[in-house]
């Protein structure tokens, strides 16, 4: 299956779950017991798949970047520092002038010089709490577009403070279905957007530098050679 049905496919189960229990909730009465409690768990469900489908697709992206073969030198500031998150990790534990003089002088050089891996803090985390604030970060570390997020921001910041309250047994209620489609339409221009923006970044390849090059591809020829 490509990419694009996988994502396709990903987004219409979760569509489809949505709008399941929102029958559910219109048949039942207004205003009884058993609809304020289905609205709460459509606010849950839907906090559920905000998360799960930005996790989904960034993971896809990534993969799918590791797939091309791309090597560090090859890629944008942001993509070949992202992949590089893991050895900046093991390049702070030992900060001496001599590891710091290795790094710049022979290791950085041997990394972007090989292909592209996300691994550990190179692979994006939702702190459990997706916050617009985190998506942003996350977005931007992997220069994805993050309009729709930054237009929704008070309601995605909601989203997730009722959720959480609600996943701690609070009693907070949501108050109509009018309400509740309000916050699950923000959601959904988010979640599309994303979906576009990991499509077009691999269909147009804006992971790659904007002069094509990579940095190796200008080194004088004797450089490409090991010294004895």
């Amino acid at each position: 299956m490509d990419l694009a049905a996988q994502l396709e496919n990903d987004l219409k189960w979760r569509e489809g779950e949505l709008a399941a229990m929102k029958l559910q909730i219109v048949g039942v009465p207004p205003g009884s017991p058993a609809r304020r409690t289905l609205l709460r768990a459509a606010w849950a469900l839907l906090y559920a798949h905000y998360e799960g489908f930005c996790s989904f697709a960034w993971e896809t992206y990534l993969d799918a970047l590791e797939e091309t073969g791309c090597l560090r030198d090859q890629c944008r500031d942001e993509i070949a520092r992202l992949s590089l998150s893991g050895e900046f990790g093991g390049f702070r534990r030992d900060v001496s002038d001599p590891a710091i003089w290795r790094f710049c002088t022979h290791t950085f050089d041997l990394l972007m010089r090989q292909p592209l891996r996300f691994e550990g803090k190179g692979r994006p985390q939702t702190q459990s709490n997706l916050r617009p604030h985190v998506l942003r970060d996350n977005a931007e570390r992997m220069a994805l577009p993050h309009h729709e997020a930054d237009r929704h921001t008070t309601k995605l910041d909601i989203l997730v403070e009722r959720r959480n309250g609600i996943a701690h047994g609070k009693k907070l209620e949501v108050e109509s279905m009018a309400e509740y489609q309000a916050f699950e339409n923000a959601v959904l221009l988010v979640l599309h957007e994303l979906a576009v923006g990991v499509m077009d970044a691999l269909d147009r390849k804006t992971y790659l530098r904007e002069d094509g090059a990579s940095e190796s591809d200008d080194a004088p020829e004797e450089q490409h050679h090991a010294q004895p």
